[in-house]
């Protein structure tokens, strides 16, 4: 899978990833998944983040996925964004996943997010697929406004409950 995606705004391209891109993928991530849970796990982060971020990337590795760098002119990296293909979960229905999107604090606002996300459905389109599913922490409720402006729905709601106070734990 090879897909080229033209990046909608002056000043800006897209890259496909390259092993030394990993840690910069690695870091947006990172900030991603911080960003979209409650403080007090964000706070706790150093006891999961590791982990969590090595079953996404083999997630990642075991389903049809590719990587991009958003670059400006200069070719330094201001964003990516990772794209695969998966079932959906209640029709079985082929669709394309975000699995990842970022774009650098001080950018945000300016268009480039709204640029990856028409990429990503570019994606979607050139892999034969005309869905694109995501998921958003509830926390992030900038992520969730911005995702449904551009005509995202809520589809389903994950709940959890703690069964047992970490802090008694021994």
């Amino acid at each position: 899978m090879m897909t080229d995606l033209r990046f909608p705004g002056d000043g800006y391209k897209l890259r496909k990833a390259e092993n030394d891109d990993a840690s910069f993928v690695a870091d947006c991530m990172r900030e991603s998944i911080l960003l979209s849970v409650p403080d007090e796990e964000a706070e706790q982060s150093g006891l999961w983040i590791d982990d969590i971020l090595n079953a996404a990337l083999a997630a990642g590795k075991e389903m049809r996925s590719e990587t991009f760098i958003l670059e400006n002119d200069s070719k330094e990296r201001k964003g990516m964004l990772w794209m695969g293909m998966s079932k959906d979960q209640f029709t079985c229905e082929e669709t394309g996943y975000l699995l990842g999107l970022f774009v650098k604090e001080e950018l945000r606002g300016k268009g480039l997010g709204k640029g990856l996300i028409e990429c990503a459905e570019d994606w979607c389109r050139k892999n034969d697929t005309f869905l694109l599913t995501l998921n958003t922490g509830s926390a992030n409720f900038p992520a969730k406004k911005f995702y449904e402006c551009l005509g995202y729905k809520e589809r389903s709601v994950v709940m959890r409950k703690r069964l047992i106070d970490d802090r008694t734990r021994k």
